[in-house]
Parts: C-alpha cells; sequence; structure tokens
C-alpha cells in the first residue's frame, strides 16, 4: 500500500473546559474575587483548569463583569452569559447553543474548586474519549469520615456495579442501617460526589434543556435531572475530593494551606 492510501487516523474529539463562575453565592458573596496572595480565587482554579493535557481551551462562563474584568486580567477567555441561568450547566449550555463554545466534550470545573487536580479533570474527558457510548462522566471519592458521612454539604452518590451513579444525595447514602461498627464509611466503600462534570455536547444540551425534575428540586441537586431524563452518569474514582469553598471557614482553611505549601 502506497503511503499516499494508508488511511488517516480519526480526530480525536476536541475537548473544552469552562468554568461557570458567579458573583452572588449564597453562603460567601463574591467569592470568585476574594484574594490569595494577590489572586483571585477564580485565578487558582483557572490555572488549574489551563494545566490539563487534554483541554483545547478554558473559558470562564460568568454573568458579572466585575468577575469578567478580574479574569480578563489575569489573561484568561471570558463569555458573558444570561443572569437568569440557574446553574452552571445552565450557563454553559447557553455558550454552546450560542456557538461560543464548540467543542465535542465539555468539562464543567466549578470556580470554587481552587485545588482541583488537573489530572482529575483529564480522568473525566478520558471516560468519553474511551467510550463512544459514555455521555456524562462525573468524579467521586471516598467518604473520609462518619461526619462527612452526616454532613448535608457533603453529596454522597450510589453507584451501580457498571460504574455508574445510581443516585445522588445530600443524605447519609446508602444507609448504614446496621451501623459502621469498627469500620470507615471508606472501608464500605461510600463515596461523596466531586462536582465536575465531562459531557457531550448533546447530552449537555439535553440535560440542560429540560424542566427541573421533582428529584431535583427535593435535593437541590441539578445532576438528578441528568438522571431522571435517562442520561447515565459514568463515575470515575479519585483518591481524595478537593475541598470547594462554600464558607468564609472554607476560604481561610484554603489560604492557610495555600501558605504552608509555599514555606
Amino acid at each position: 500500500m502506497d503511503a499516499q492510501d494508508t488511511p488517516e487516523a480519526p480526530e480525536q474529539p476536541e475537548v473544552a473546559i469552562a468554568i461557570p463562575a458567579r458573583f452572588a453565592s449564597t453562603r460567601l458573596p463574591g467569592k470568585m474575587l476574594l484574594e490569595v496572595e494577590g489572586k483571585p480565587l477564580i485565578q487558582y482554579t483557572w490555572e488549574e483548569a489551563c494545566a490539563s493535557r487534554l483541554a483545547a481551551e478554558v473559558v470562564i462562563a460568568t454573568d458579572d463583569e466585575r468577575i469578567a474584568d478580574a479574569a480578563r486580567g489575569f489573561g484568561a477567555r471570558v463569555e458573558m452569559t444570561d443572569p437568569q441561568c440557574a446553574s452552571g450547566t445552565d450557563r454553559i449550555a447557553e455558550l454552546v447553543r450560542s456557538g461560543r463554545l464548540d467543542a465535542d466534550i465539555i468539562v464543567n470545573v466549578q470556580g470554587d474548586e481552587p485545588e482541583i487536580e488537573p489530572g482529575a479533570i483529564d480522568a473525566a474527558a478520558q471516560v468519553l474519549l474511551d467510550d463512544e457510548s459514555a455521555r456524562i462522566a462525573t468524579l467521586a471519592a471516598p467518604v473520609a469520615s462518619r461526619e462527612e458521612y452526616r454532613d448535608p454539604a457533603a453529596v454522597k452518590i450510589a453507584v451501580a456495579s457498571d460504574g455508574c451513579a445510581l443516585y445522588f444525595s445530600r443524605a447519609p447514602v446508602p444507609f448504614v442501617r446496621d451501623g459502621f461498627g469498627s469500620l470507615t464509611p471508606a472501608d464500605m466503600g461510600i463515596c461523596r460526589h466531586v462536582g465536575l462534570y465531562a459531557c457531550r455536547r448533546g447530552a449537555l444540551l439535553e440535560w440542560a434543556g429540560a424542566p427541573p425534575t421533582r428529584l431535583e428540586r427535593l435535593e437541590n441537586l441539578e445532576q438528578l435531572r441528568a438522571l431522571e431524563c435517562e442520561l447515565k452518569i459514568k463515575v470515575v474514582m479519585i483518591e481524595k475530593a478537593p475541598p470547594g469553598i462554600d464558607t468564609r471557614a472554607d476560604f481561610k482553611a484554603f489560604e492557610k494551606r495555600l501558605r504552608k505549601a509555599r514555606t
């Protein structure tokens, strides 16, 4: 066979990272712009995303000019979105519908995850690159303690034998009826959800285009809408959940960890 007759390898789907960021956080308003060592919180998340091996581009999606100005200041690509978007998924879907984000696979990295590891981002995207039938992938990590197991701020995830999510809940799920004894939640395979999603563009639009569902409203968890729409979510296990920033105490703890790491 001549070299010119050799079939070309199929192109790998393009991966993009979108970071939804809003100013009006319920528990810590303006947290995206809180500074540590001269850099806003959102910049730390963006830098981790930019270290991804698989992503062709990283975009910050926001409805707030203060966040947009700060992000442009440190060199990020920024796209403005409708203030009425109810979630980060809706914000990213707006970019896809409008043609401002054109990628086969979009990874949704929450703006308040400054310690997310690039390898974890790539692990979720890799699931979709390796399995053409997979449409959404997310991350989970072992629940570290019984306190975390009972904490409604730590979303638990029940995983089926095929590696797909069965359910997400703020409640202790699965419920350990007979108690832990000397075991830990991690010993029993209990996991918490890490709110990062890799989606094929069609799955993202289907998810965001569906109306809010009953279970989603009850738990206030948008990923339950995907499950109720029969969109399977593949789960990738990582060793440890990165500590997101939800409260002032979370931010202070991040600030302390960062300064300790640099001394």
